[in-house]
């Protein structure tokens, strides 16, 4: 006997679907044997449960294909029953010929005028309702072949043999969960600036995918944050070996490209540039306020956070995504128009934020200033600073030049040393009839070599990190007015000797592989599957 499932409850992990089905069969007492349809050839097969009220004894459950139930198949009653429509239609049109064929006298002299006229002014209507019977077989064609391709994709499927003990005869329900492979969730972020001084407002919203090939109908949804296959394995313990390090020959390096090592800048913000460089999209806004829905109740797991999505909803196959609100709340931050001219002469409105006060995992976001679609960037609260730097958009308020000083080489004979002096000029215009607190950065040459020295001869109030050469300035340009920054430092260095300047890039997203799903991962958590990174 092969009956049938709904399903009523689906938890959506990461990259997997837990799928909870519920169903009622009609036993007879003593033993019988029933097939439970509801998975999907995607489904695994190994994970599957059926439970059943405690009276009802289960002898033998395992996977079985549709031809193994001895059922016939339902494809081949609905084939026989498109067999026949066609067969119909078909029949049809050949009346439809005949009586067109009929109704040519060219060749005829036993027919009178009169009759001819007659069969020739019935023959439209007696078309017509050919036609209309054509029509009407073939659009119960369509649903026929719609119901043969979903009977056919049914059989299809494994089933759930489970042979059963039963006391008395009885209708019993029961529940059938199994594990998806083709679902999936991934986070997105609304952020909106509503102005400085005031909070940013962040939306969390999910993505939920699906293609079981099965529109999942009026289920409860409940979201996890990770998936029940990562991280099971208890890591082992290497042992620490030690030998003496015999340094390679080293050998001779050519001239460097003499260029300043302006990527550290973008230590604690790199994802941040990559990703707003794209041009701010204005938009017309009417006075309306923003749709409130529903938000998930959101509960602290043993491993994992659960989002439990309000309402019942649909989750269809094969679609762009069905997208669901999480949670909202506001969140602190600094703001500043960054700029870092000797990377890019654009200005950035950025957020700094404690990395603490960002309770959820990394993610695309959609940024809006003041109801303003500004554009998308990916926000990473998982990176080990305390701090991170969120990118509002392009500042167009700011015009920043940065320019490089005639440099000056001379010989230091006492010392048999040469020394080369850089200076820079940054000016940053404020073309807005507000002020504006801007944080700019640059950097100096950080030598790795005690025979070189590097001193900063001019900071213009900067604050200089020693160990990478990153320099913070913190300006508040008054409106329509402009600031001058002084930049200049001196290298010295063996006058035998030539100086070679290489770049050390922050590593940016993408830079480590996440273990369970080899994704790209920044911070300590893989923003595709949740998995912690190593």
């Amino acid at each position: 006997m092969v009956v049938k499932s709904k399903a009523t409850e689906v938890s959506v992990y990461r990259n997997s679907v837990s799928v909870t089905r519920v169903g009622s069969v009609s036993l007879p007492a003593g033993r019988s044997t029933i097939f439970i349809q509801g998975m999907s050839k995607s489904a695994k097969n190994d994970s599957f449960s059926v439970k059943f009220p405690t009276e009802i004894h289960a002898v033998n459950i395992q996977v079985v294909s549709y031809e193994e139930t001895g059922e016939d198949l339902e494809s081949e009653k609905i084939a026989k029953e498109l067999s026949e429509l066609n067969y119909n239609v078909e029949t049809y049109s050949m009346l439809i010929d005949l009586r067109k064929k009929n109704g040519d006298f060219s060749s005829r002299k036993d027919i009178s005028v009169e009759d001819q006229e007659k069969y020739l002014e019935s023959l439209p209507e007696k078309l017509f309702g050919l036609h209309e019977t054509i029509n009407k077989l073939n659009a119960e064609k369509e649903k026929i072949s719609e119901k043969l391709k979903e009977a056919e994709a049914e059989e299809e499927k494994p089933l759930i043999m489970v042979e059963l003990e039963c006391e008395k005869e009885g209708e019993y329900p029961f529940i059938l969960q199994y594990q998806e492979t083709s679902g999936s969730w991934e986070p997105k972020y609304e952020v909106r600036f509503t102005g400085e001084g005031n909070p940013l407002d962040v939306y969390m919203k999910a993505k939920i995918m699906q293609s079981s090939g099965e529109d999942w109908k009026q289920v409860k949804v409940t979201l996890y944050t990770g998936n029940p296959s990562a991280s099971q394995s208890i890591p082992s313990l290497p042992s620490v070996k030690l030998s003496i390090y015999e340094p390679p020959v080293e050998r001779a390096r050519g001239k460097g490209v003499m260029m300043d090592m302006a990527a550290s800048a973008m230590a604690g913000g790199g994802q941040m540039m990559a990703a707003a460089a794209s041009p701010m999209m204005g938009m017309n806004m009417m006075n309306m306020a923003m749709m409130q829905t529903a938000q998930a109740t959101v509960s602290e797991e043993e491993t994992m956070t659960a989002f439990e999505l309000p309402d019942l909803r649909d989750l269809l196959s094969d679609t762009d995504g069905n997208i669901a609100n999480l949670q909202s709340f506001k969140v602190d931050a600094k703001y500043n128009s960054l700029c870092i001219p000797c990377v890019k002469d654009t200005s950035f409105l950025t957020a700094t934020i404690t990395s603490a006060d960002w309770p959820l995992p990394a993610a695309n976001a959609s940024i809006y200033l003041k109801e303003v679609f500004a554009g998308n960037v990916y926000v990473n609260p998982d990176s080990e600073e305390e701090t991170f730097i969120l990118s509002l958009g392009q500042d167009e308020r700011l015009n920043v030049i940065r320019k490089e000083l005639p440099c000056k080489t001379q010989d230091v004979f006492l010392k048999n040393q040469k020394k080369k002096s850089h200076e820079y000029a940054i000016k940053i215009t404020n073309k807005s009839s507000e002020s504006i607190k801007v944080l700019l950065k640059d950097t100096i040459p950080v030598s790795t070599d005690k025979t070189i020295t590097v001193d900063a001869s001019e900071l213009s109030g900067g604050v200089i990190n020693e160990e990478n050469g990153v320099i913070d300035w913190e300006v508040e340009v008054a409106a329509k007015s402009t600031e001058e920054i002084k930049l200049a430092y001196t290298i010295t260095w063996p006058k035998d000797k030539q100086i070679n300047r290489s770049t050390d890039y922050v590593p940016v997203a993408g830079s480590k592989k996440c273990p369970s799903c080899g994704a790209s991962v920044t911070g300590k958590f893989c923003p595709v599957c949740g998995a912690p990174a190593k």
